[in-house]
């Protein structure tokens, strides 16, 4: 009868290499995309054919936040395995053009990509106050191959008052699938008010459209008022969105200033970003630096 044995390996034998559970790729570097100093506020989405879409800041000159800016994109077909080259969605041509928000319409496939143009600052650094930005708005019907010219929001989504400073997003905007609103377009926004003299308000809103971007509405919107010694409470900024099981719209914002300071701040909106369920409230629980966070 023939018999086997299973012998252990020598002592000196080497566990086996584990496989990483993750593999890093650096997208945007100013190394390997010549003609920028640095890249910030990204961004991506994935289309409904499955490209990943990521998107960037390129800041030509220095990193500062409102020097020559263009926004720029790179794609992957295969899961960020590999990107193909840099694209220049929106060229600042000595403007900042950011806070890129993409969303995807997935009945129709659109990318759509809300975002905010300023003249840029003699030194690039930071915009004066009051800075006067304006929202636009790009798409693309060919998986993000090609886009459209930014055209100009301001009309439907800039009111009077809200003439200091405006951001779109940045990170990401969503459409949502569930409740009273199904395929209705949604990104958050935040924006301050202006008196002559100083800054007296600053405001955090839902933006959306329900006809696939051709219009948008001002939604609900939560404000809060600055004193004249310059002290508030709250000032969610950066909003990202999430849309719960229930259709509920979790919405979450970079905490920046205020009395209430907490490492993020959130409210909620149950009929479709028509309205905040309370007004924002900070989480210092949550640990996080200043900074935009997806929620995606």
């Amino acid at each position: 009868m023939a018999t086997a044995a299973i012998l252990p390996g020598p002592a000196h034998a080497l566990p086996a290499k584990a496989v990483p559970q993750f593999e890093q790729r650096v997208i945007f570097r100013a190394s390997q995309d010549p003609g920028y100093a640095c890249f910030r506020i990204p961004a991506i989405v994935q289309t409904t054919r499955g490209t990943l879409l990521a998107f960037a800041e390129g800041r030509v000159r220095t990193c500062g936040d409102a020097g020559d800016i263009d926004i720029v994109l790179k794609r992957s077909t295969d899961g960020g395995r590999t990107w193909g080259p840099l694209q220049v969605v929106s060229e600042g041509a000595g403007d900042t053009h950011g806070n890129p928000a993409p969303i995807v319409d997935r009945r129709t496939g659109r990318i759509l990509l809300p975002q905010t143009h300023n003249p840029a600052s003699a030194d690039g650094t930071s915009c004066a106050v009051p800075c006067a930005r304006r929202p636009h708005l790009q798409y693309s019907d060919d998986d993000g191959s090609t886009w459209t010219r930014p055209r100009d929001l301001s009309a439907q989504i800039m009111p009077p008052h809200w003439n200091s400073w405006y951001a779109t997003g940045p990170v990401h905007g969503i459409q949502l699938t569930r409740g009273s609103h199904p395929g209705r377009l949604v990104f958050g926004v935040n924006t301050e008010t202006w008196n002559g003299s100083r800054v007296t308000a600053n405001h955090a809103a839902l933006i959306s459209s329900d006809d696939g971007g051709n219009t948008w509405q001002r939604r609900a919107t939560d404000s809060w008022l600055v004193a004249t010694d310059g002290t508030f409470r709250q000032k969610p900024s950066e909003i990202t969105l999430t849309e719960h099981t229930d259709g509920t719209i979790l919405v979450s914002g970079r905490e920046q200033d205020g009395t209430d300071l907490g490492h993020r701040a959130q409210t909620f909106s149950r009929d479709g970003g028509d309205t905040f369920t309370t007004r924002f409230r900070s989480l210092p629980d949550l640990y996080t630096p200043q900074v935009q966070g997806s929620t995606l």
